[in-house]
């Protein structure tokens, strides 16, 4: 019992030793393993068709860059902390208000393993009806899938990096020879030619930045294992705006060329078949683990009594409960919904480390703190509802409401935190006095 402890072991409630720390490379090859999923590849497929390759390439970089920014923001904390995201957040919102925080990361994140387990069962049958002429299966496949990521996530970041390192590198190789078939079929029109234009560049920017930003709010948990902030910053730049406009590109090239946004089907239709299933277990497979393995964390701050890696055994069986279950497609606008409560959070724990704490989280003392911190949860409450409203009305700050909330709340926050100095409330030992 004793070895499988020591193997499972994590750091869930305690910084990451200097001793356990990796480069930012093998970090930023776990992130883009993250952005290689079936979601991912839908959008790209989507936005490629609707504005052509040229504006659509526009639209992957910039999108990236903004990932990228923000996401530094939060990657430099984790890395100077060294504490996963669940940690970081109790010093801000309060060792007890933290917890409905770090409920929602956890609902959040295992309700999307379950939908990309649910999607993963949907493609295994469409593959295998193609390739072998297999029928049915479904709830099979979601079955053993999920099994698999639940039994390589226990095992915490380290199997992150093993299955980042075999996987990503062929699953890139992969992308880029798919690519390259597809580009030798194709025409300069196709290509290049007038697109529909049923998208603005401005909401498809807002689409790539948006679609990752809840990913990057808990960046925390993996850069706490990368020993210096230079290389937490470049890991950021190199997996978000480099990786994520490639795996992008990857799949609307390919789309533009077929006309088909499934890129399975495409696959298939490029007569890449087993290509085609490795891409579909081995993405699904790298990025929901991620999915698992922050929601297991995020249990882990608040259930402190029980060993995380139970945690995250039963974050998995939940989430696969999900995906049989049939009810994807009402969950999915949950989540969607959930995950408008994200980018705030990540703006007040930047805001309230380096502006508030001056980079001193010290977890021995962290009891110290009130447990609620009312002002936090004001703040998140500003930004949450800044984002909703940017989403759904012609109301914007940067068109893009995941931005929009981000930066909402991190205003509110020290102004907030401001005010209340003024009017003489000391802050809390852990946070700068």
């Amino acid at each position: 019992m004793e070895k499988l402890e020591a193997l499972v072991e994590d750091f869930s409630t305690a910084p990451v030793p200097d001793q356990a720390t990796v480069s930012g490379t093998r970090v930023a090859l776990i992130i883009i393993g993250i952005s290689i999923a079936l979601p991912g590849f839908l959008m790209g497929a989507q936005i490629g068709t609707a504005l052509g390759l040229e504006k659509a390439g526009i639209a992957f970089a910039a999108g990236g860059l903004i990932l990228a920014f923000v996401a530094s923001l939060t990657a430099l904390v984790g890395a100077e902390a060294r504490l996963s995201t669940y940690m970081v957040v109790q010093f801000a919102f309060g060792v007890a208000g933290a917890r409905l925080v770090n409920t929602v990361f956890a609902v959040t994140m295992f309700g999307w393993f379950g939908v990309n387990a649910a999607l993963f069962g949907d493609a295994m049958v469409a593959t295998m009806r193609e390739l072998y002429h297999m029928s049915g299966g479904w709830q099979l496949y979601v079955a053993i899938g999920s099994m698999l990521m639940v039994l390589t996530t226990i095992f915490g970041f380290k199997a992150l990096d093993r299955l980042s390192l075999l996987a990503v590198p062929l699953l890139v190789i992969i992308l880029v020879v798919i690519m390259s078939v597809a580009i030798m079929q194709a025409t300069p029109e196709v290509l290049f030619g007038e697109p529909p234009q049923t998208m603005s560049l401005g909401l498809a920017i807002s689409a790539v930045a948006g679609g990752s930003m809840v990913g990057a709010a808990s960046i925390p948990d993996l850069t706490r294992y990368i020993s210096s902030r230079k290389s937490a910053v470049g890991s950021m730049f190199v997996s978000y705006g480099i990786g994520a406009p490639v795996i992008l590109l990857s799949a609307a090239i390919p789309s533009l060329v077929t006309g088909e946004a499934d890129l399975m089907k495409i696959f298939l239709g490029l007569g890449l078949g087993l290509p085609a299933l490795f891409v579909l277990i081995f993405s699904t497979w790298t990025s929901n683990a991620a999915n698992l393995y922050s929601s297991g964390l995020s249990l882990a701050a608040t259930f402190r009594l029980i060993k995380p890696w139970k945690l995250t055994l039963i974050a998995g069986v939940l989430g696969t409960g999900v995906a049989l279950s049939g009810i994807i497609e009402v969950f999915i606008p949950f989540l969607i919904t959930l995950g408008v409560f994200m980018p705030p959070v990540a703006a007040i724990y930047v805001t309230d480390f380096y502006l508030i704490a001056r980079r001193r989280y010290d977890v021995e003392i962290l009891a110290k703190g009130p447990p609620i911190r009312w002002s936090a949860f004001a703040a998140w409450g500003m930004g949450s509802v800044t984002g909703l409203v940017t989403a759904n009305t012609s109301l914007t700050l940067t068109t893009i409401p995941s931005v929009d909330s981000f930066m909402a709340a991190g205003l509110c926050y020290v102004a907030l935190m401001r005010c209340a100095v003024k009017f003489g409330k000391p802050l809390p030992e852990y946070q700068g006095n």
